[in-house]
């Protein structure tokens, strides 16, 4: 069935069996795929409320998404491992490949073993009903936190095996490892719903711990299969020569920390400065405008390892080809979104019924901030894919420093409101779509000098679609 969707996806690509093609195979399995995964988590989190009480369940949002940190520790190794995949197998380097695999594996174990001892002593010493604010059963919450933590860390020490995946733009294989990750706890959980309720500890051990085995045996066959010329050894760990792998993970953790701290800063600002209420208002607008941003991203994901791919084997012509088509994508979207602002009022109604009055002004600055990232996330996936992250890095550093201050100024003195929380995150966009697209035809100069006629990257795409 893959071989002949391949085949009738090369067909529609004009017989390319090439980049573009692959491309293309993984944009329609992805979207296939990621469907899948949201009924998945929808039922997931319906027998999950069977299983456990409405209390206990936030008590367990509360303990996942806070041990879910964890997944950041890796300083951008994995973002790095994937550029660099893909740049060695483009030119067929398994040596090299085989180096940054097994330099990858040590630092993850490096990095693993220190806070596992460091979690254990935390561990029998913590408050546990006092962090998380409950009055659970002292040994059961313990048990908890700590299956979650043990399973995540080891999701976080089997990771490298998506990012060699996606390396080698074999995008669908690696969400559906992400797929089966999710699928399988949900049967336990069902049969935990009707025979163990309320336990917490039988909850985080198949959210948590199921998926490792998944990974293991993924990362078995994959190394011994088509992956064997690359598989880590303890002899090809060079972490000297693997010098150019930590400087590029690195900017891509600054990158990743930027991104993160935005995110989490949000709710807390609305609460202190609004209260509880705006924050529902805010996360319900945001995530009904984000859609467009996911489609993208789903796209832009299958993109990331074939521009490294063609940048290392000096194809711009094809960069700059797809960098075309994914602006006419994006303005596309972009009328999407527009379509959005106008049904706003009655999909909340259907959705959330009278509960919640949405403000035309948030609404349409949201509407603004959701157009700009549409290119925002254009521009620096190429980036991504280029490798050439080191300004991307300094300006989301810069950004994440001043965001907060700016958003207070703008309520507390110019009294903005809660929009003065996307005018913040609109300016910073706006400001990085001018400098990431100036930095991508710096990157893309060899190519202008071979083509002086054509330009690279039409501005006017970017925001009206001819």
């Amino acid at each position: 069935m893959i071989k002949l969707l391949k085949e009738y996806i090369s067909s529609l690509a004009g017989g390319d069996k090439g980049r573009t093609t692959e491309v293309n195979f993984n944009i329609a399995i992805s979207f296939l795929l990621r469907g899948i995964s949201i009924v998945v988590s929808f039922l997931t989190i319906s027998f999950s409320l069977k299983l456990l009480d409405t209390n206990k369940y936030g008590v367990w949002l509360a303990i996942s998404s806070t041990v879910s940190w964890i997944s950041i520790l890796d300083i951008g190794l994995a973002n790095g491992l994937r550029n660099k995949i893909a740049e060695y197998l483009a030119i067929k380097d398994y040596n090299e490949a085989k180096i940054a695999v097994s330099s990858t594996y040590a630092i993850l174990f490096i990095i693993v073993i220190p806070i596992l001892l460091l979690f254990g002593v935390f561990l029998k010493f913590a408050n546990w009903n006092s962090i998380f604010n409950t009055g659970l059963n002292e040994r059961e919450l313990l048990l908890t936190v700590a299956t979650v933590f043990i399973g995540l860390l080891m999701q976080f020490f089997l990771k490298p095996i998506s990012s060699i995946l996606q390396g080698d733009q074999k995008i669908y294989k690696s969400n559906l490892i992400q797929l089966l990750c999710n699928c399988i706890p949900l049967v336990p959980i069902i049969c935990f719903s009707k025979y163990l309720k309320g336990s917490m500890v039988a909850l985080a051990a198949a959210q948590t711990v199921l998926p490792v085995f998944v990974l293991i045996i993924y990362t078995i066959i994959l190394f011994q299969t088509q992956y064997s010329n690359i598989k880590p050894s303890l002899r090809h760990i060079n972490l000297a020569k693997s010098k150019s792998l930590f400087g590029l993970s690195f900017a891509f953790f600054i990158v990743q920390i930027a991104g993160v701290f935005l995110y989490s800063t949000t709710e807390l600002i609305i609460t202190r400065e609004f209260g509880g209420s705006d924050v529902t208002l805010f996360n319900l607008l945001f995530k009904y405008f984000s859609t467009t941003g996911l489609i993208l991203n789903i796209i832009l994901a299958t993109y990331w390892s074939a521009f490294t791919d063609a940048f290392t084997l000096n194809d711009f012509g094809w960069i700059k080809t797809s960098i075309r088509k994914l602006l006419k994508i994006s303005c596309l979207l972009l009328g999407v979104t527009l379509i959005q602002l106008v049904l706003v009022v009655p999909v909340f109604k259907i959705w959330v019924g009278e509960k919640i009055h949405v403000p035309f002004t948030l609404s349409i600055i949201m509407v603004v901030y959701f157009c700009v990232t549409l290119f925002t996330s254009l521009y620096s996936m190429v980036l991504n894919g280029t490798g050439k992250v080191k300004v991307q890095a300094i300006v989301s550093f810069i950004t994440a420093v001043l965001h907060v201050p700016l958003v207070l100024f703008f309520i507390r003195n110019m009294h903005w409101g809660i929009n003065s929380l996307v005018y913040a995150s609109a300016l910073w966009s706006l400001i990085q779509v001018f400098i990431w697209k100036r930095e991508i035809n710096a990157v893309l100069k060899p190519a202008q000098k071979k083509e002086p006629d054509e330009e690279l990257i039409e501005p006017q795409l970017a925001f009206e679609p001819k």
